[in-house]
């Protein structure tokens, strides 16, 4: 009896597609230590005082500057949930001009969070800010932005 040849798993056989996982990670976080939830905590307090002086730039940017990419769940969650609280507190006056002060590196990571935001069922109460800010985004930085997103393996 034949084997069916629709059955084998060919790429298996090809020593060039077996990546290890250590190299899918890209060179510019690979050694970037991972932060622990002393570190997410004193970032989201960092932000919250950004918050409460006023500064609404200065506290997007601290936020988007260090994502925890290579952190556990438990610290991205924690990490978006600042993101969304800051996000929620910004008026929809002042989007566009916080957006055109970000840098396109910012922006990308901007775009990863409103992503994030949006996949998390708890997050439904401010869905339309999320929509608001991925408009402004994408206005801005073009589509190029989602791209981007669609490409990087980096996670927050």
């Amino acid at each position: 009896m034949a084997l069916d040849f629709r059955r084998i798993d060919i790429d298996a056989l090809d020593l060039e597609n077996n990546i290890e996982p250590e190299y899918l990670i890209p060179p510019s976080i690979a050694n970037l230590p991972p932060l622990s939830v002393p570190e997410i905590g004193w970032i989201g307090q960092s932000i919250r005082g950004s918050l409460s002086r006023g500064d609404h730039f200065g506290a997007l940017q601290a936020a988007l500057d260090q994502p925890p990419y290579m952190s556990s769940e438990e610290i991205k969650k924690i990490h978006l949930a600042t993101v969304l609280e800051l996000l929620s507190t910004i008026k929809s006056s002042d989007m566009s001009r916080v957006v055109e002060k970000l840098s396109s590196e910012q922006r990308d990571t901007l775009i990863k969070y409103l992503y994030k935001g949006m996949s998390v069922p708890e997050t439904h109460g401010i869905s339309g800010v999320l929509l608001a800010w991925f408009e402004k985004v994408t206005e801005i930085a073009g589509l190029g932005a989602i791209v981007r997103y669609l490409s990087d393996r980096r996670t927050v």
